[in-house]
């Protein structure tokens, strides 16, 4: 067995065989966009296809929640600007479609350059942790959108090889509603989505990590770095917003008779905007969202968030 010394010589031999990295994410406060399970599927299958599409990108894993992404990527900042600039048009062309609300002015990417192998690690194991932060039925190794479920996995691994599956031409332009992506090499699907193993450097990723011991242990305990990265680009969500949805409709409905928070007076939505602060650590962002008040009025109410 190979000593610490070693196999971190190998990791960081890795680490410089590619790059430049970069972490990519868009804001917390953006209004929902991926509403369903069928809206991720497809939020997953136009990253694929883009990804195809600017092949210079490669992404090393990501995370889509429901109104914001994250990506860990190597390339330069101007292809990857071109990879989340083809995303959002597909994807817009893709709610337009479905007739969903598709303003994504305001889905704008964020880009941080990653110098460290250390770095790079930790924004990994931010980035394959972020669903899981947010959804309480899930674990990092199990939330569906993205591709942490991947890593050091070897079942995973196995139903992508044994897939035959792959997305069809047809429904590639369905998805983004253009012909662009028709001479791409094919996208192997599983569970009728594009799987990321097909389109993410996932092996080379592993290699980042020592084993998947290392792996495990960054992403399940290296808590202070991943408080610091969540504070260096504003993320402090400790309930998912669906958790906190069905609470307040249900404070909603015993206290006004009314299910949606929407629709309730303007001086009880303070209230309310009160105890989901105080009782359940919701930030600004988070309250901003459930019950659509104003963010500098949130502002006055909690100056001590920013």
């Amino acid at each position: 067995m190979k000593n610490f010394s070693a196999l971190e010589s190998h990791c960081s031999l890795s680490f410089d065989q590619s790059g430049p990295y970069w972490h990519i994410w868009t804001p917390e406060n953006h209004p929902v966009i991926f509403h369903d399970a069928s809206a991720f599927k497809a939020g997953m299958n136009i990253l694929a296809i883009c990804s195809r599409l600017v092949p210079e990108v490669h992404i090393i894993t990501f995370e889509l929640m429901s109104n914001h992404i994250h990506i860990t990527a190597a390339g330069t900042e101007n292809n990857i600007k071109k990879l989340f600039a083809l995303f959002r048009r597909f994807l817009g062309n893709y709610l337009r479609s479905k007739g969903f609300c598709c303003d994504l002015s305001s889905f704008t990417p964020h880009f941080r350059m990653i110098g460290t192998l250390q770095d790079l690690r930790n924004v990994i194991s931010y980035t394959n942790r972020n669903g899981f932060v947010i959804s309480p039925d899930d674990t990092p190794f199990s939330y569906r959108w993205g591709a942490n479920s991947y890593f050091f996995n070897y079942a995973a691994k196995e139903r992508y090889y044994e897939s035959t599956s792959f997305l069809s031409r047809t429904k590639r332009r369905e998805l983004i509603r253009s012909h662009d992506s028709d001479t791409i090499v094919k996208i192997k699907t599983v569970d009728d989505y594009a799987c990321p193993m097909d389109f993410c450097a996932i092996t080379f990723a592993e290699k980042l990590y020592r084993n998947a011991s290392h792996y495990f242990r960054d992403i399940s305990r290296n808590i202070e770095a991943h408080k610091t990265l969540a504070l260096e680009i504003g993320e402090s969500i400790y309930y998912s917003d669906d958790e906190l949805f069905s609470i307040i409709s249900n404070i909603c409905k015993e206290r006004y008779g009314q299910y949606k928070p929407s629709l309730i007076p303007a001086n009880a939505k303070r209230e309310l905007a009160i105890q989901l602060h105080r009782d359940y650590n919701a930030g600004n962002k988070q309250i901003h969202r459930l019950l659509k008040i104003d963010l500098a009025t949130l502002a006055q109410l909690f100056p001590e968030q920013h």
